[in-house]
């Protein structure tokens, strides 16, 4: 395994697609394949589920992909370290909903912090809705969602991809669906869903209403979180929809996913921040930590 093997395997993952991934490292889409097969003979196993036409990660691709993140984050702050000539200090303010929060944003801070021990960062966990507010408030700097930004002023940045499963518990009535539910059977389930303002909510109501699904489903409890979500799931009293890398995170066998009718529900995570952002000297510097880690693709 080489370094290249895990930056070729990164910008797959957040890239979904494998053309897409050359374009991006000026390679050819056969360099890229080579890569991705000899790391998954090297730890053999399949990292990356291409049969549904779109790529997957697998449980032991997600752990790859914070493998990677951790150790080419940690490098780059290696390298950075040895140029640094004096402390730099300041403070930085950002938002983030839930999903960037834990897969993206964190593990950035900590390496970023690793290499700028002088910098404090302030994240404010809260629902996608809240972070538009907080940016066009000018409250924080940065912002981290689940959702397509409604602002055309803004940057808005491709950070990286999620999908969205529905969660339900490990329980025999359930087991009548072991890996897939039709469209008209969601009618008939209790729903533990996140309150108003939530990027996952969303996307879920979006995906099933382009899919044809007109009716509203039966919400027995409402929370603040994914953590509380799948939490309430685990219970037995409902199924939810959730992002599949925080519930692969918070693996328990009293919970289940399973795709819904259509195919996966598939969404990108944004980067938004003001044009202006980029004048603070700190906040220059985190955004620029954040594409050379994740390799950011700007869309406006």
């Amino acid at each position: 395994m080489t370094d290249e093997d895990l930056h070729i395997f990164r910008t797959i993952a957040m890239t979904g697609n494998l053309s897409r991934a050359a374009v991006l490292l000026q390679t050819s889409q056969p360099t890229i394949s080579r890569h991705l097969q000899h790391l998954e003979r090297e730890l053999g196993t399949t990292l990356m589920d291409r049969s549904s036409g779109s790529i997957q990660l697998t449980p032991q691709g997600l752990q790859v992909l914070e493998f990677a993140q951790r150790v080419l984050g940690e490098w780059d702050a290696l390298k950075q370290s040895f140029h640094q000539q004096k402390p730099i200090s300041g403070f930085i303010e950002v938002a983030s909903s839930t999903v960037p929060a834990k897969i993206l944003v964190l593990p950035a801070v900590a390496s970023f912090l690793h290499q700028y021990p002088h910098i404090h960062v302030h994240v404010s966990i809260m629902n996608s809705q809240n972070v538009f507010h907080a940016i066009d408030e000018d409250r924080v700097a940065m912002g981290f969602v689940g959702l397509e930004p409604p602002s055309k002023s803004w940057h808005t940045e491709l950070i990286g991809r999620d999908e969205v499963i529905l969660v339900v518990p490990n329980l025999p009535q359930y087991e009548k669906w072991p890996t897939s539910i039709p469209l008209k059977d969601l009618a008939q389930l209790p729903f533990v869903q996140r309150k108003e303002g939530s990027g996952t909510h969303l996307t879920a109501i979006k995906a099933l209403r382009e899919r044809g699904f007109e009716q509203n489903w039966r919400v027995v409890c409402e929370v603040d979180s994914h953590e509380a979500l799948i939490e309430t799931v685990a219970t037995g009293i409902g199924v939810g929809f959730a992002s599949r890398q925080i519930a692969a995170m918070m693996s328990t066998r009293q919970v289940r996913m399973v795709s819904v009718e259509g195919g996966p529900i598939l969404r990108h995570l944004y980067l938004i921040h003001k044009q202006d952002a980029e004048n603070n000297k700190v906040s220059d510097l985190f955004l620029g930590h954040l594409k050379a880690q994740y390799n950011i693709l700007t869309r406006a």
